[in-house]
């Protein structure tokens, strides 16, 4: 999702994410968790496929483990394998378990592509409005990393994506641009993608929409008091198809735990760069209790710095025991 969502791969109850300020009292006092050897969050293949219930049950397995997913931020880019490419996503699973949050837009002739930006000039050699060119034109640009450097990897079709995903991968869709929820409930409904895929919304009433195009799907949206669970029950949406997106600055672990009595997992960001992002914040990979602290009663952690997180907080047992494959 933008800077606020999302983006979104799995560790368990100990095995999450980045954060850190020690401006967190209510936070502070958890206590440590045992250390498990790091080297089991960071090698190998770890698909995620959920085992039984499609997302919702994945998710009330997570909870029932005292789990963590990490979402990999646009795919989970690093030197050499861009953001939002197909490439990329296969390498971030081929280290961490993540699920992958990626951003689609619509090309010129109607197919869905991953791509953040409006324009082409950031991330690839291309310039100009993804929106105005067909999918030969935008598959004629090749991909750039996050440093600049050019990639042999093209723009990919969000069917491509959806294909490859099977028996893989969790996605996470953040609707750009021109792209409907209609268009992704529909391609996710062709590729028979709904046990692994989520559509990130940005309120309640986005939320509902969702639902009401497909009751399979499973739904991020911001929550900010319970009140808005009823709101959402109003309006016909199962709340166990819900998660609650809380943003990117301050946790809130009794608010987590609220919503979890009501049978709705939270979700987290730590992304972005910009000043006070907990992404941002180098030193807190000096310290792995601070990523407890932020994490206390997530089930869903959006971060630019998945390996780092696995690395510093392993332990992968609990979300394996999630899924199959």
């Amino acid at each position: 999702m933008r800077k606020a969502f999302l983006t979104i791969h799995a560790v368990s109850a100990a095995a999450l994410l980045a954060g850190c300020a020690m401006t967190v009292p209510a936070i502070a006092e958890a206590p440590a968790e045992p250390a498990v050897a790091a080297t089991e969050a960071v090698t190998g293949t770890f698909p995620l496929v959920a085992d039984t219930g499609g997302m919702p049950g994945f998710f009330n397995c997570l909870r029932q483990q005292d789990a963590i997913l990490i979402s990999a931020h646009r795919g989970g880019p690093v030197p050499g394998y861009p953001e939002n490419a197909l490439e990329t996503l296969q390498h971030t699973v081929s280290e961490i378990p993540a699920l992958l949050e990626i951003d689609v837009q619509k090309s010129a002739d109607g197919v869905m592509v991953l791509m953040h930006d409006d324009t082409l000039e950031r991330t690839s050699t291309g310039e100009g409005e993804a929106s105005s060119l067909t999918l030969a034109e935008l598959q004629a640009f090749t991909l750039e990393d996050n440093e600049g450097s050019a990639t042999s990897f093209r723009i990919p079709t969000l069917d491509a994506v959806l294909d490859w995903s099977e028996g893989r991968a969790m996605l996470a869709l953040d609707r750009k641009g021109t792209t409907t929820y209609q268009d992704l409930i529909d391609a996710t409904a062709e590729h028979d993608a709904f046990g692994r895929v989520m559509f990130a919304t940005y309120s309640l009433e986005d939320a509902a929409l969702v639902y009401s195009l497909s009751p399979k799907a499973m739904i991020v949206t911001p929550i900010e008091k319970l009140e808005d669970l009823q709101t959402l029950r109003v309006s016909g949406v199962n709340l166990a198809n819900v998660i609650s997106w809380s943003g990117t600055e301050v946790p809130r672990p009794d608010f987590y735990a609220g919503l979890e009595a009501k049978g709705v997992e939270s979700a987290f960001a730590t992304l972005g760069w910009w000043t006070g992002s907990w992404d941002s914040r180098i030193d807190m990979l000096d310290d792995d209790t601070l990523y407890r602290r932020i994490t206390k009663g997530v089930r869903l952690l959006a971060t630019d710095r998945g390996r780092e997180v696995a690395k510093v907080l392993p332990g992968l047992a609990a979300a394996k025991a999630c899924t199959r494959g």
